[in-house]
């Protein structure tokens, strides 16, 4: 990594270019710079939402930085649209104005987090969603999709129409993870008779790899439940007026 300083309105920050002319963005020395606090912004800089990686920042003339936070310049500037001006000193309000006006052409003044630009990355987000929710008794689809979505905003600490390119990787591993945890923390005694007779024909199926012939177990077991299922069908038909 090559490293250098860019000026901007008497505002020096240092920047790092790869081998493959790619710009990275080391923030705390930017922070420091602007007068942010550091540590409050490293908290925020972490994944799903961003992917940093550390590199040493070598200056000519100035101390070796070592193993610097950095951001390549998307999520840079993205980190620079979700600052909010109203919780920074006016110092610090003044810099973060020029640059917003270098990168972006004018100054951006926020009264909060600036709402993240449309992208594909809520779409294929809400595919697995939906498509667990297609699993779900009709009855309980909103319910699923709601508890869900709930854990993954509290889980990541954004919505998933929030959702940026960058961080789709992050936030696909996250609601995958959230959707296994949650369908192991229901018990059989908890499923919807539908849903027993759906985990009976996968543990048959799963085994066919290990076991030549059909236990007798898993036979009754399937035949005793697809019986249920048949009698709870026929049953909720009759209950309907």
């Amino acid at each position: 990594m090559r490293a250098t300083k860019i000026k901007i309105q008497g505002l020096s920050i240092p920047s790092l270019i790869s081998s493959d002319n790619e710009r990275y963005w080391p923030i705390r020395p930017i922070c420091e710079a602007m007068g942010l606090n550091w540590h409050a912004q490293a908290a925020k800089l972490q994944p799903p939402r961003y992917s940093p990686t550390e590199h040493d920042v070598a200056l000519p003339g100035e101390p070796l930085l070592k193993r610097m936070l950095c951001l390549p310049q998307s999520e840079f500037e993205f980190w620079l649209k979700s600052l909010s001006s109203r919780k920074v000193s006016p110092g610090a309000r003044m810099r973060l104005d020029q640059l917003r006006a270098h990168f972006f052409g004018e100054p951006t003044p926020l009264a909060g987090p600036t709402p993240p630009t449309a992208t594909a990355a809520p779409a294929v987000l809400k595919r697995i969603l939906n498509w667990r929710a297609q699993q779900a008794e009709p009855g309980n689809r909103k319910a699923v999709l709601k508890e869900l979505s709930d854990q993954f905003s509290a889980k990541n600490g954004f919505e998933i129409a929030e959702a940026q390119e960058h961080q789709l990787r992050g936030a696909v591993a996250s609601l995958s993870t959230i959707i296994y945890q949650h369908d192991r923390s229901k018990s059989p005694s908890q499923m919807p008779v539908s849903q027993r007779v759906d985990a009976i024909i996968k543990s048959i199926v799963d085994a066919r790899p290990q076991r030549i012939h059909l236990l007798d177990s898993d036979f009754a077991a399937l035949l005793c439940s697809i019986e249920l299922e048949e009698h709870h069908h026929s049953s909720a038909q009759h209950e309907q007026p």
